[in-house]
């Protein structure tokens, strides 16, 4: 790829970080009374008191009908980030929506680093720019949500195993435990990418051939829990509140009845998350079921391939799973798959002997993505300042129904 090339999509993706920046809301545009405003008070108690605040607040959480309505404030790793931040900067909605924004910026350079890595550079620089414009990700580098943080803690995971699996490093090894037990502190639905990684291991091994120690299968399955678990019980101050945090967890995501009328928009068919990505990224999602299907059909199963191809399955098969939690921000990273997959798409369509002419014909695509995902933002989540991207607010903002009061 050309240098002239490369500055075109380095400069668009400058373009589409400023954008993130400058669209930050002002202090008094925050959700003080939603997730945001829980996530606020909660770094500002831990920063000001210490972590023998953490007993404190879950008790209160766990007592208040209402504020189980909104995060509960046992997610440590993402609690303690912010409060860290609050003890560099000031404890402001402003800055805290700047460490969105930082980890924003974090989860594309890890994203370009990897990809370029793993896959090279002509698919590394197109798959960082539609990253940069994707709605979703974007909206969550501008807001006081753990969206982003989260994001890029999964980005990271995903990204360390498969490296560790290509290279079988030790260094890599040990980075993916650290970072992925840290996912699981900050939401405790990470706990699900277990499954997948015990899962890929094997077919990694078996199918693939790839000869590993058993040892590594034991480390993945152990030293997460033992990490994670000490930190809780450190932290929380005992098995009896943790146990009180585990049945509560549940409650939420296998609730028997349920009198919260908002958990009724994250009700839907399986494939709701489909509909949402389609709406918020289209072309890359068409692009992405396109690639997809062609992978199946010509049984291209490559191993790297393979490995995005099984997250996306798995992440989406779990969580459209749940009954009143299909809400598209909780799966952003499925936007990981989405957007490589759209990028392979393009080459696959665009393929032929002058490479030069292959490459500039996919840039062309993956620009006209960048467009319309960079558009779909500021309509959104911009101008219409949509907070909770359910699929009702999404529908209305697209004009496919009516708002009605």
């Amino acid at each position: 790829m050309s240098i002239l090339l490369r500055l075109v999509i380095i400069t668009l993706i400058l373009f589409s970080i400023s954008t993130v920046y400058t669209t930050i809301p002002q202090e008094e545009q925050f959700a003080k009374n939603a997730d945001e405003g829980y996530y606020f008070n909660y770094a500002n108690v831990i920063s000001d008191k210490g972590i023998g605040q953490f007993p404190l607040l879950l008790k209160h959480h766990l007592s208040d009908k209402r504020a189980q309505l909104f995060p509960h404030p046992a997610r440590v790793g993402h609690v303690l980030i912010t409060a860290l931040w609050f003890k560099i900067f000031p404890n402001t909605f402003v800055w805290l929506a700047r460490l969105s924004f930082f980890c924003f910026v974090l989860f594309l350079a890890i994203s370009f680093y990897f990809s370029n890595k793993l896959f090279g550079q002509k698919i590394a620089y197109l798959y960082t720019l539609i990253l940069s414009s994707s709605p979703l990700i974007m909206t969550s580098g501008r807001r006081v949500l753990q969206d982003g943080i989260l994001n890029l803690f999964w980005a990271l995971s995903i990204w360390l195993f498969l490296d560790f699996l290509v290279n079988k490093k030790k260094s890599e090894f040990v980075a993916f435990l650290i970072i992925y037990s840290i996912a699981i502190t900050i939401k405790e639905a990470s706990l699900v990418l277990l499954i997948f990684f015990i899962l890929f291991y094997f077919i990694n091994k078996y199918k693939y051939k790839q000869e590993l120690s058993n040892l590594y299968l034991l480390g993945i399955i152990v030293i997460p829990v033992l990490l994670v678990g000490g930190a809780y019980l450190f932290l929380l101050k005992g098995i009896n509140n943790n146990l009180s945090l585990i049945n509560f967890i549940l409650g939420v995501h296998f609730p028997q009845s349920v009198t919260n009328t908002y958990s009724l928009f994250g009700r839907g068919p399986w494939y709701k998350y489909i509909i949402d990505y389609l709406l918020l990224t289209p072309i890359a999602t068409l692009l992405f079921i396109g690639y997809f299907f062609y992978i199946l059909l010509l049984k291209r199963f490559e191993r790297k391939t393979v490995y995005f191809m099984l997250f996306f399955l798995f992440v989406f098969a779990v969580f459209s799973s749940l009954k009143y939690t299909k809400i598209v921000r909780f799966v952003i990273s499925l936007d990981i798959t989405i957007s490589l997959f759209a990028v392979f798409a393009l080459y696959e369509f665009f393929r032929q002997r002058n490479s030069d002419r292959q490459i500039y014909c996919c840039l062309m695509g993956a620009v006209f993505i960048f467009f319309v995902n960079y558009c779909n933002f500021l309509h959104l989540f911009y101008y219409s300042n949509i907070y909770d991207p359910i699929s009702y607010w999404l529908l209305i903002a697209k004009k496919i129904i009516p708002y009605i009061r």
